[in-house]
């Protein structure tokens, strides 16, 4: 595994050097790696219609603030913030937790000022961050639609620390994510991460979800249908957005993305698998554990 990674990252850093020098743009190695990691995060699922867009302000002050790219959901309800930590180094770093508390302070205030205290008015109209910031603190459709902030920290190191808890600023609530080295050879060699989800413990709450196995002849699979509390989906939805969503059949109509383009292969090539990925609101496992009568579902990975 390690080998593995360590080639990953070999390629990652060479893309980086090489994208450099042909960049018109005069990018930095910093936002060529954010640029990567946009792409790669939008093949798996993770993210749409991304931008760059680099800010940093107020520098050693603890109001500082810095942003690296960000993206807008179509309908508004969904923004994505980026702040890349980088290493120029031959060989992969370790990121101490301190940074990544610093990144998020940085990425935290940079919102916070954006949405609460018009940082648009601070910068120029020509400036990458100007479009994004103008929209945050004065577009009525996103303030009306906004549900949640992810906050993306990107580095090209390695994290075996915690995540940062989610946090509450001007009425929004922001989630933290970070996407390392590991993330990015994970989703590299599978197009996306999987979502592990407890259901004993759930946002501190535990949930019976009653189910019926379904009689398919199909020695590929087994299919249950499940009765999800209406308050454990929006908990769901709450903690993971999106990313729930990535096989959903309205988001295939899009056909855009490996995920995507995966459903349509299911379609022409497998179509006997079509309900283990689309029908209603669908969700695929490797393994499901049942209680001792078989009826309830404790957890699925």
């Amino acid at each position: 595994m390690m080998d593995e990674l360590n080639k990953f990252y070999q390629t990652v850093m060479q893309d980086v050097v090489a994208m450099q020098s042909g960049d018109e743009d005069g990018d930095t190695q910093e936002q060529i790696f954010t640029r990567i990691c946009q792409e790669m995060l939008s093949e798996a699922g993770e993210t749409e219609d991304c931008y760059l867009a680099y800010d940093e302000r107020d520098f050693g002050k603890k109001g500082q603030h810095k942003i690296n790219g960000y993206s807008l959901s179509e309908n508004y309800e969904n923004v994505d913030l980026f702040i890349t930590l980088f290493n120029n180094s031959s060989e992969i770093k370790s990121i101490p937790k301190a940074d990544i508390d610093t990144a998020v302070k940085r990425i935290t205030n940079f919102f916070r000022k954006a949405v609460y205290n018009s940082y648009a008015e601070e910068v120029a109209e020509s400036s990458e961050i100007f479009e994004f910031a103008h929209t945050l603190a004065t577009y009525s459709e996103l303030k009306e639609n906004l549900i949640r902030v992810n906050a993306f920290i990107l580095t090209n190191g390695e994290y075996k620390g915690e995540i940062p808890p989610s946090q509450t600023i001007s009425g929004y609530s922001i989630f933290y994510r970070i996407i390392d080295i590991n993330f990015l050879y994970k989703i590299s060699e599978q197009s996306r991460v999987p979502i592990e989800l407890d259901f004993n413990n759930l946002d501190g709450k535990s949930y019976e979800i009653p189910c019926l196995a379904a009689n398919i002849d199909n020695p590929d699979y087994e299919a249950y249908i499940a009765i999800i509390p209406g308050e454990c989906l929006c908990s769901l939805y709450h903690n993971y957005g999106a990313r729930l969503l990535e096989q959903n059949v309205r988001s295939f109509l899009q056909f855009t993305g490996k995920i995507n383009k995966g459903i349509r292969k299911t379609i022409n090539d497998e179509p006997h698998m079509f309900l283990a990925f689309n029908n209603g609101i669908a969700a695929t496992a490797d393994n499901i554990e049942l209680d001792e009568t078989h009826r309830y579902i404790r957890c699925r990975y």
